[in-house]
Parts: C-alpha cells; structure tokens; sequence
C-alpha cells in the first residue's frame, strides 16, 4: 500500500470553516467523557496498573507514519527525529478524539489530530498533513464503552505497521501469531483488513518461531483463522500445515510446546477453529484435562474446559491479554485496567521483545521491561467490551 509522506512546504493548505478544531473547553469536555466512562470501566474491576507517569500520544495508526507527541514534540516514533516543537503553555490530550491540543505561550493554538483520512496539525489557519490514507475508523456510538473502544481500537491500528500487524511496534520486529489472530479478528470487525492483506497473502511459515526460533503448536490453528480473513482453503500453507499438523498429533488430539509448555486443550480448540472458518473438517476431538491456557481460547468450544487454577496477579500484570481472554471465557472480570488515560494496554518482561525501543518514549519503559500500546492487549479488551452495548 503506498504511502504519502509530503513535505509541509507543499501540505500547508488555508483551511476556513469545515475542519474539526477544538476550543479548550470543547477539549476539556470530550476528555472528562472519556474519564467518565473509563471510570465506569475501572469501577467494575477490582484493580489497575499504575504504568510511568509520562504524558505522551501516538499518531499514524495503520499504513501511516508512526508519530509520538511529548513535552510539546511531534516526532518520528521510531527514529526520534523531531518533525515539528512548540512552546506549550497547556496541552491537553483527548485519546478516544485521537486529539493533542495545545494551548501555546503566543496566545496561539495548535491542535494535532488524526481522523479516517490522515493525521493533521491544525495551525495558524492553516492544515498541516503529516500523514494521509483512508482508514475505517468508527464512534461505536451504540456501544457501552463507546470512548474506550475507540481508544482501543487506536491501539490495535498503531501497531500495524508496515503491514504487519506486531505486539508492538516499537519492541517488535515481527509479527507473534498469537497476536495477530486476535488482532485480525478486529480488523475484520473494523473493516480494516486490507491493512494486513499482503502479509496473510504471502504466509509461508505454520510458525512465527518468535520463542528462542522453537517451534509453537498453537500457531498452527492461529495461522488457519489469520489466512481466513483474507483468503481461502487454497492458500498454499494450509497443506503445509496440516502436515505439521499430523506430526504433532497424539492420538485425536495435537499436543506440543506453547510457552515452553504442554497446552493440549488450547493448542487443538485452535486446529479445530482454524479449519472449521475455513470449511475444513477434521476428526480432532479436544482432550478432556485441564489446560490452564485453555480457557486463553474463548472463541469457540467453551463447554469443553475442565477447571483448575487460573492466572495469578503477577500473570494479570506482565501478561494481560491472558486473564482478558480468560474473564471473556468466564464472564468474569478479574483483568486489570490501565490506571492511566492512556496508554490502556502494554505488556512487560517478555524474553521476545527488545525494550530499548521504548527509550523514544522514556527511559522508565526500557528499564521496567515495559511496553505500551500493545496489540494482542487491546484486541482481547475490544473484543470483550463491544459485546456490551
């Protein structure tokens, strides 16, 4: 998918009356909305995680150039490089508006906002286009948590990157399957699949390899319901596949390493999802054990769970998507939210994930073993929250 990246000699244009510019108080009001309804979130759960205190907002979501704005900065999100400073005098950030308002010590405001057709500095009368393409962006105004989701749903977008849909973008350098089937499924909801479309086109590999290069039998069926979205059962890895497949199979059930463990129930609820979306039968039958990942599975075969323990709060921290997918088995709410108006998501101390990226942000992320948004994080809470209208 091309992209346009244009200089601000030539995408400074007058604007008059029609784009979207906020006053302070009109800014204030759409991030006390949010608060609001972020606190109704939080309210129902017992507990949060208090992230580094550091006031910043990505810009760029999909196809588009990765923008951070800090301490009165728009830069390039993955190189550091500033692309534009102001001296601030306040600045307000709004994240279900995708919205940085600045309030100038001139007297002047400044407003950086991105919408369904590109990021864009709003300034001196004029628009400045820092980044164009068309996205599906929605309100999902009959929705419960209406201003979450779209918070959400910002995150999801901006760790697509590149076409690839990473955890993260910035501690990331390839997509985890695991990720992505969640992630996918949002995309497909959102009508924004053709963000991903040449990556799932051009599979070749049943693993993503991203645990010390070893093989993840979960990835099998992760990989099945990610070329569903946008293909068929005459994608050239589906064979491929299948005879991974055969060679994990232990008696009528597949079983292997996820995790560095033996996760049979979850490993074979996914063979069995990714080949019924793609119209294939199977003669796999889910063993009847507990399998503390497979409630992690809630997409299907919920009657099929034999109940044991689950996630502790060191697991709720550092790896929150699990005990997300797991209140969405349960209907329950033992998951954690962010105590912070944004980042909502992140994931911390994973062996896979290369921290430093995170120094363009703060230094506090690196040492934490910290990363904020997170893909697999926000498409579990999406995915949960748009069922409550």
């Amino acid at each position: 998918m091309k992209r346009f990246y244009l200089t601000l000699i030539l995408t400074a244009v007058y604007f008059t009356g029609n784009a979207q510019i906020f006053t302070q108080a009109k800014a204030e009001k759409a991030l006390q909305n949010y608060r609001e309804n972020l606190a109704i979130l939080r309210k129902e759960h017992s507990n949060g995680r208090n992230l580094p205190i550091v006031n910043f907002f990505f810009f760029g979501m999909g196809d588009r150039l990765k923008m951070v704005y800090k301490d009165g900065v728009l830069s390039n999100a993955k190189t550091g490089k500033a692309l534009r400073r102001w001296k601030v005098k306040t600045a307000i950030i709004v994240p279900s508006e995708y919205l940085v308002h600045l309030e100038l010590e001139n007297g002047k405001v400044v407003d950086i906002q991105e919408d369904v057709q590109g990021v864009y500095i709003y300034e001196n009368n004029m628009q400045i286009i820092m980044a164009e393409s068309i996205l599906s962006l929605s309100s999902f105004s009959d929705k419960k948590y209406a201003p979450v989701l779209r918070v959400l749903h910002h995150e999801i977008l901006m760790n697509v990157d590149e076409g690839l849909p990473l955890p993260n973008f910035l501690v990331y350098q390839k997509p985890t399957y695991r990720s992505a089937a969640m992630m996918t499924m949002v995309l497909k909801q959102t009508n924004n699949l053709n963000l991903i479309s040449n990556w799932v086109k051009n599979l070749k590999e049943p693993y993503d390899r991203n645990v010390g290069g070893s093989p993840e039998i979960d990835n099998l069926g992760q990989a099945l319901y990610i070329i569903s979205a946008v293909s068929d059962s005459k994608h050239p890895l589906i064979e491929k596949i299948l005879e991974e497949a055969d060679g994990y199979k232990n008696s009528d059930y597949i079983e292997g390493k996820t995790d560095d463990s033996y996760h049979p129930v979850y490993q074979t609820k996914w063979i069995k999802f990714g080949l019924k979306v793609l119209g294939i039968s199977d003669n796999y039958k889910i063993p009847l054990i507990y399998d503390k990942y497979s409630p992690v599975f809630w997409l299907d075969f919920k009657i099929q769970n034999v109940g044991g323990r689950q996630f502790d709060e060191v697991t709720s921290l550092n790896s929150p998507y699990l005990t997300w997918a797991e209140d969405h088995t349960f209907n329950q709410k033992r998951a954690i939210v962010s105590l912070a108006d944004y980042p909502l998501t992140w994931e911390s101390d994973n062996k896979s994930a290369n921290y430093l990226g995170m120094n363009v942000i703060d230094q506090t992320y690196t040492q934490s073993k910290l990363c904020a948004t997170h893909g697999w994080h926000a498409a579990e809470m999406f995915l949960l929250l748009i069922e409550q209208k």
